[in-house]
């Protein structure tokens, strides 16, 4: 488990490197008294651990920009790759100008993991309207574009997932999944999306991987973002089946992983070679904001093309059958 004295931590993301699992998280501290607060004081922590399990706190990885620049209000979610020798972490920037309304992809770079430099005090990545919702689009005034999930294809080029919303039609609200690509990590084009009318008013913290050779997508959303008929309505980290890691993606057979309480979850290999999910919780034994990251909980793939719980695997988990 992942936790930190003082802080609440939430969203995470991890690279294994040299016999070493490295997590990156949202961290924001309890004083706040409330944790609805935390989303605009985040900053990115870093432990690192053996086994997925025992964790030791390193120095934090990245705070808030400058004043002024499009990320001086907090950073969120990213991803973090290697190319050249070099390790790149792609984030989301949030704005004090804005508060929070107004997303943007960031880009650090590190030789170590552990000591990370800005490349520019200007986004990578924006919201372009020809394909998502800006802070142009009423009512909302908001502009999703956060999350990014970066990897290299098998054209060569790099390739970046993004949580975004399709524009307004009718009154409809469908998130989408936000597509750049890049053939140098440095300079980025933006594509149109790879989902159209997903059936979710959202689709975070988005993951594409290879489990038995079926690609899965994972992500997560709360119930009331589910809007899609057939589909069980869940506040939960979800999968759906992949043709590949660009698409198209069968959100119509999305379900959530049976691991109530666990959100934002991401799916790596554990030492075993097992696919295994670390989420944060959401409630504690009193009901109050969790914000710690549970042990990991092992995973199978389903005849569908999505991911459960391996049964008796998982003797202390949340991975019991839905209440």
């Amino acid at each position: 488990m992942i936790e930190r004295d003082g802080f609440w931590v939430w969203d995470s993301w991890y690279v294994e490197h040299a016999g070493s699992y490295h997590a990156f998280y949202l961290m924001a501290p309890t004083s706040l008294g409330d944790a609805d607060l935390r989303h605009a004081n985040a900053r990115i922590g870093h432990s690192v651990s053996p086994d997925l399990r025992e964790w030791t706190a390193l120095a934090d990885a990245l705070g808030p920009g400058a004043d002024g620049d499009f990320d001086d209000l907090g950073v969120w979610t990213g991803s973090i790759v290697r190319a050249a020798g070099e390790w790149h972490l792609f984030y989301t920037g949030v704005e004090k100008r804005s508060r929070t309304r107004i997303q943007r992809i960031g880009h650090a770079v590190s030789p170590d993991l552990v000591t990370w430099e800005r490349v520019s005090t200007e986004p990578v990545a924006t919201a372009d309207a020809r394909w998502y919702s800006t802070a142009a689009e009423p009512p909302e005034f908001d502009e999703p574009w956060r999350d990014p999930w970066v990897f290299r294809a098998g054209d060569g080029r790099w390739h970046m997932l993004i949580t975004a919303r399709e524009p307004r039609v009718d009154g409809q609200v469908h998130g989408s999944i936000g597509h750049c690509v890049s053939d140098d990590l440095q300079q980025w084009e933006v594509a149109a999306p790879l989902s159209h009318r997903s059936g979710f008013r959202q689709a975070e913290v988005i993951q594409v991987l290879e489990v038995a050779g079926r690609h899965v997508l994972v992500f997560c959303a709360a119930a009331s973002d589910v809007i899609a008929a057939g589909v069980s309505a869940r506040t939960a980290t979800y999968t759906a089946p992949a043709d590949g890691p660009l698409g198209p993606f069968r959100f119509d057979l999305a379900e959530p992983i049976a691991a109530p309480g666990v959100y934002a979850g991401r799916v790596l290999r554990d030492p075993a070679g097992a696919p295994v999910l670390l989420g944060f919780t959401l409630a504690d034994a009193d009901g109050a904001f969790g914000g710690v990251i549970c042990d990991p909980i092992v995973l199978a793939l389903t005849a569908q093309g999505t991911l459960q719980p391996k049964p008796g695997t998982n003797p202390e988990s949340r991975s019991e059958a839905w209440g």
